[in-house]
């Protein structure tokens, strides 16, 4: 995903093929109403594939159990979760104040997947401080 951004020939990275859409503004849209509704498009899916794998790995990655789990750690996952909810719809409320034009688009993107990510991230980090600092249980 961060290649398809930001690599200049990003159409190297395309990958045409024909998809199914519920709605598109695309090809065979009509002038007047600019949708159409259950049809067949040529369209590329490296965004849908990138953010599906993005995804999928990273609910893998941020709910698999610990090694060792228990209250505690679901205590910290819990609390990882709260948080990462509130940073990122305030980080999306600011999104939606200050940004404005076509790069509210990359915000929406990045939206997408937010919240998993800062979650992950969160969960790491209390995970590494809990295990660093808890007194041995042994």
């Amino acid at each position: 995903m961060i290649l398809k951004m930001f690599v200049l020939d990003s159409e190297a990275l395309e990958l045409n093929t024909r998809v199914f859409a519920f709605v598109s503004d695309g090809q065979g849209a009509d002038l007047f109403n600019g949708l159409v509704y259950f049809t067949w498009i040529q369209d590329s899916i490296t965004d849908e594939i990138g953010v599906s794998l993005l995804i999928i790995s990273g609910i893998i990655f941020g709910f698999s159990r610990e090694k060792f789990e228990d209250e505690m750690v679901a205590s910290i996952r819990l609390k990882s979760l709260v948080s990462a909810t509130i940073a990122s719809y305030t980080l999306l409320l600011l999104g939606y104040l200050f940004i404005y034009g076509s790069i509210f688009y990359n915000v929406m993107i990045i939206a997408m997947v937010m919240q998993l990510v800062i979650f992950i991230i969160l969960l790491r980090i209390n995970m590494y401080r809990f295990t660093k600092f808890a007194p041995n249980e042994e």
